[in-house]
């Protein structure tokens, strides 16, 4: 398992929250797993949280490319139902701006997030301020 935690993971718990950062150039990914699987809010099986690297086509792609050893796979917590979860995903990616943020000194996101809890979208033009 490469999940770091605190503590040891409670399985007692629906889902944590997660981010994964890229070692050589800081980029990030915040995002969101359950323990299991469910069907008919009943539990099923034990989901593949253990070996799971995220979401983002761009950051697997990354992963793929420089090696799981030039990641840090970070547990941020851990929530005892769906709603909780989802909500600390979305407070997380808003917290740290996963949006909008980019690399010090540079116009690279600094995350590979590109929406926030499926709404929220990365901007496709540079802010024009409206006042």
């Amino acid at each position: 398992m490469h999940w770091e935690c605190k503590n040891k993971p409670d399985l007692t718990q629906f889902g944590f929250v997660y981010c994964i950062t890229n070692n050589k150039t800081g980029k990030a990914y915040i995002g969101c797993k359950q323990y299991f699987n469910y069907k008919k809010r009943k539990r099923k099986s034990e989901s593949n949280w253990k070996a799971y690297m995220g979401s983002s086509k761009h950051l697997l792609e990354d992963i793929k490319k420089i090696g799981k050893k030039n990641f840090k796979f970070e547990i941020m917590g851990e929530f005892k139902n769906k709603r909780s979860l989802r909500y600390y995903e979305c407070y997380y990616q808003m917290k740290y701006n996963v949006l909008t943020k980019t690399l010090e000194g540079t116009d690279e996101p600094a995350f590979y997030n590109n929406y926030v809890g499926g709404k929220f979208y990365r901007p496709v033009q540079k802010s024009c301020h409206v006042d």
